[in-house]
């Protein structure tokens, strides 16, 4: 493992990464859907891993 010192890190590229279940708890995601968020994108992720692999039940019928 190298060293890095962290006064030297460009803060623009930086990403903000969630925990899974907090993240989930937070959006009020139920707790099969997040279990299966854990299974494909692992106990961490960016916000948008996350908007985009969450499976929402349809609310509205035609």
């Amino acid at each position: 493992m190298r060293h890095t010192d962290v006064g030297k890190l460009d803060r623009s590229q930086a990403k903000h990464v969630w925990d899974v279940a907090e993240y989930c708890k937070r959006s009020g995601i139920h707790k099969a859907e997040e279990r299966r968020l854990i299974k494909v994108l692992g106990k961490y992720a960016s916000a948008h891993e996350l908007q985009m692999n969450i499976v929402r039940p349809q609310t509205r019928t035609r």
